[in-house]
């Protein structure tokens, strides 16, 4: 049985904490508290590659960490200074990039990455892009999202050799939505995006000869009766593709829908109330465990996933440092 790494970046206190998890039990503990030179905020885990990739915000920079396989712990490779303050990353090792985007600087960063992963100065910077909110290469590798919270839309790129983006479309979604995480399917058919604004989550039916979206279904994640606006963060699928799960952070729940992998379209099961303010969440690659942080709580809690209904039930919390951000599960 594989081990479990999960890998939570803790801006305020500075610092990468790394726990076991463990995978009959979803038992878990402190392994590493990786102290660093900035805050770190948006990860991405290449398992692959044993590498992790983290970008400091109030830094502007984009840095490496090697992914030790004998216990999970992280070794430092170093990094680069990242032409706007990363709220997320992505790495594309067979195009030999990782990408960055920047709410605050409204653009979107491509980083070569060297023989080891290392993330050398950005050879090309996309500018323009109201709240660029994440960076999310297609299963094939030759397309590349990024939603613009700021304009409603969905930026669509094509990726060339070396890594070099190419403008391909630009699809617009519900004024005053915010569009903010997407993910694809895993047989890259359909795409689905996380609304932080309206609290909604757009299904689209995705084109991948062409690079376009087809929006087939809109529907709310937030729990019924809950009168305040929405401030949604994460959006997660399971291996298998048949449950999402996404969060919000001004309700603190975490919502759990059924996927129809023939349709793609989603169907509401219910919520579940987690930490204060759940800005990060996970999923296992077995499907069997899900781990969500909240910002203002500085806890985790792991939950156990029905695999029937997709429900989620408390197995156990842990404290982490100030302020986790976003949360990695890898298995090794």
């Amino acid at each position: 049985m594989q081990a479990l790494f999960v890998y939570v970046s803790c801006g305020e206190s500075r610092e990468i904490d790394v726990f076991s998890l463990d995978p009959r039990s979803g038992g878990i503990s402190l392994r590493q508290r990786l102290l660093t030179s900035g805050s770190p905020v948006p990860m991405r885990a290449m398992p692959a590659q044993q590498r992790l990739y983290v970008g400091m915000r109030n830094e502007n920079a984009f840095h490496a960490f090697a992914i030790k396989p004998e216990d999970g712990c992280l070794r430092s490779l170093g990094g680069v200074v990242a032409p706007g303050a990363p709220v997320y990353v992505y790495a594309a090792p067979a195009s030999g990039v990782a990408f960055s985007s920047s709410y605050g600087d409204n653009n979107l960063s491509v980083f070569p990455l060297d023989a080891a992963g290392v993330p050398l100065a950005a050879q090309q910077t996309e500018s323009g892009l109201p709240r660029a909110h994440a960076a999310r290469v297609d299963q094939s590798g030759r397309w590349l999202l990024v939603p613009t919270l700021g304009a409603d839309a969905i930026r669509i790129y094509r990726i060339e050799a070396g890594g070099r983006l190419v403008p391909n479309a630009v699809s617009a979604v519900a004024a005053g939505s915010g569009p903010r995480h997407p993910v694809f399917s895993a047989d890259n058919r359909f795409v689905y995006c996380l609304n932080e604004l309206n609290g909604c989550i757009d299904a689209f039916a995705f084109d991948a000869e062409r690079g376009g979206l087809d929006l087939r279904q809109t529907i709310s994640m937030m729990p019924s009766g809950f009168g305040g606006a929405p401030w949604t963060a994460e959006l997660r699928l399971t291996g298998d593709g048949r449950f999402m799960y996404a969060s919000d952070r001004r309700s603190s729940t975490i919502a759990t829908l059924r996927v129809d992998k023939k349709t793609g379209k989603l169907a509401l099961v219910g919520h579940t109330p987690t930490q204060d303010t759940p800005r990060g969440m996970d999923v296992d690659p077995s499907g069997r465990w899900l781990v969500a942080a909240g910002q203002q709580s500085a806890a985790l809690t792991v939950y156990s996933i029905d695999p029937v209904s997709g429900r989620l039930t408390a197995a156990g919390c842990q404290r982490t440092g100030k302020e986790p951000i976003c949360v990695e599960i890898v298995a090794l």
